[in-house]
């Protein structure tokens, strides 16, 4: 019976040990690793705090600078800059060969033997109409912004030019159709840059008037009639009062 009594008080003891010591090792590793991630979170607290303070006043000054009508006007601006740009782009490819190269189009493309820029298709007409279009963008934004219905003009002017124009002669394949088998004629993103600007300067028309047109809250309240001021009274050109009569004698 003692026997058994100290086998099972070595075999607690055995035990106890087996659960304390990988205990004691993981609450060590747990007290590190908690260290290090409160300095870590002391250390990083700070930063989040500023750049969240700097986030609110960036904000407030986006507020107040980026208005809707200062938005519109730049992506007006920048449109006229894309339909400028986009004269120099390609406005086509023409490839021979293509029916050669049907299942290899990513492993090797059929060779373009003939390439043509957007502004050479139409005489460079969209470099002064972009220049138009940001003339009637700036008037517009100077205090006039009626003269944003001409931009309606100029993009249907773009994507006529576009449509009647550059298309047609873009697809035009000309000889090469006759001297070689499978000819392709392909639009390139020259052709359709131009036509995507001048779809959006007519969009962005309606938008320029209404934005440009509506005066802000503050300035109708400081426009309004201002409150009338007490006078003094005035006695100028008035008759003066008759004195008393005299007292009777």
């Amino acid at each position: 019976m003692v026997v058994a009594r100290r086998s099972a008080v070595e075999l607690w003891g055995i035990a106890r040990e087996m659960v304390r010591i990988p205990a004691a090792l993981f609450m060590r590793v747990a007290e590190i690793l908690g260290a290090w991630v409160l300095r870590g979170w002391l250390l990083l607290w700070p930063v989040l705090v500023a750049a969240w303070h700097l986030a609110g006043r960036g904000l407030r000054l986006a507020q107040r600078v980026v208005t809707p009508a200062r938005a519109v006007v730049l992506v007006a601006l920048l449109t006229a800059v894309a339909l400028a740009g986009s004269q120099w782009a390609d406005l086509r490819g023409i490839t021979i060969g293509t029916n050669n190269y049907i299942g290899l189009e990513e492993i090797a493309p059929p060779p373009q033997v003939e390439t043509q820029t957007v502004g050479s298709a139409h005489a460079w007409l969209g470099i002064p109409l972009a220049i138009l279009a940001v003339i009637i963008v700036v008037g517009s934004a100077r205090g006039r912004p009626k003269l944003a219905r001409v931009l309606v003009a100029v993009g249907a002017a773009v994507v006529a030019i576009s449509l009647f124009v550059d298309r047609p002669q873009g697809l035009d394949k000309g000889q090469l159709d006759i001297q070689y088998e499978s000819v392709t004629a392909t639009l390139l993103t020259g052709f359709w840059a131009q036509l995507v600007s001048g779809a959006v300067l007519i969009l962005l028309a309606p938008l320029l008037i209404r934005t440009l047109s509506t005066a802000p809250a503050g300035a109708n309240r400081r426009s309004g009639p201002k409150p009338a001021r007490l006078r003094k009274p005035s006695f100028r050109g008035s008759k003066r009062p008759s004195r008393t009569a005299e007292a009777p004698q």
